[in-house]
């Protein structure tokens, strides 16, 4: 994937849990405190790693923006996942299957916060685009807490033809639109499943929606009439586990 440093302090802890992160060394902010720092510790110790204590203006310099929260962890690169390989897997498990796509989602903190629903929801992985989308970034990993560490995710040149190949093997498409005719609630979800979240403020593309064999609307009570796209992709996605059983 595209970064080099994971930042705070539950992001590193799943980056050193996780078997598929090469984290290289940890890095620690001179007087920083906590269970959850010794945690970070042990957990460093127990893989061989290197621990520096830096000055905090070192880490603030490496994090820029990004809230360190006294710790950042430097990771060898990782690849995306591949898209054959989940397609694969998916094939095999055809029941309970829940695969996330998120067509063109532009901010890095929002794609990470889909990312931690999906890891939440037990979805067997994540497809992005690669075109106008945001990449798994130091902050999407952090807005993720620590979930791009387990959650395989692939990037695709041409989602409709990846639709469709899923749909070819028996997995349904559904995309979340708040314009669509059908209720979510209401609406027969008990199937391998592939969730579609839309781009911020414009929803999913007209080839996307094309391809969707369902369309579904979370209903709304309030004067707004849509969410944002993670909070939308929370709640659908675990209405969909819920009728997976």
């Amino acid at each position: 994937m595209g970064f080099k440093k994971i930042f705070g302090r539950r992001a590193v802890i799943e980056a050193l849990r996780s078997s598929q992160t090469q984290v290289e060394k940890i890095m620690l902010a001179r007087g920083t405190h906590g269970a959850i720092l010794r945690e970070i510790q042990d957990l460093a110790e127990t893989r061989g790693l290197v621990i520096e204590v830096q000055d905090r203006r070192r880490l603030e310099k490496l994090a820029g923006r990004v809230a360190h929260q006294g710790v950042i962890a430097m990771l060898k690169s990782r690849e995306y996942a591949d898209w054959n390989v989940m397609l694969d897997q998916a094939k095999a498990q055809p029941t309970g299957t829940l695969i996330v796509v998120a067509d063109e989602i532009e901010d890095p903190r929002n794609l990470g916060a889909i990312a931690r629903c999906a890891e939440g929801a037990g979805a067997l992985g994540m497809v992005l685009t690669t075109h106008r989308s945001a990449e798994i970034t130091e902050a999407a990993s952090k807005a993720s807490g620590g979930a791009v560490e387990h959650l395989p995710i692939v990037r695709v040149v041409n989602l409709v033809n990846t639709l469709r190949e899923m749909k070819d093997a028996g997995i349904w498409v559904a995309g979340l639109e708040s314009s669509a005719g059908q209720d979510i609630w209401k609406a027969d979800l008990n199937r391998p499943l592939a969730l579609v979240i839309g781009g911020e403020g414009k929803g999913l593309r007209r080839l996307t929606r094309e391809s969707c064999d369902l369309l579904l609307r979370i209903p709304m009570q309030g004067k707004l009439n849509s969410l944002n796209a993670a909070v939308a992709a929370g709640i659908a996605l675990f209405e969909i586990r819920r009728q997976q059983g």
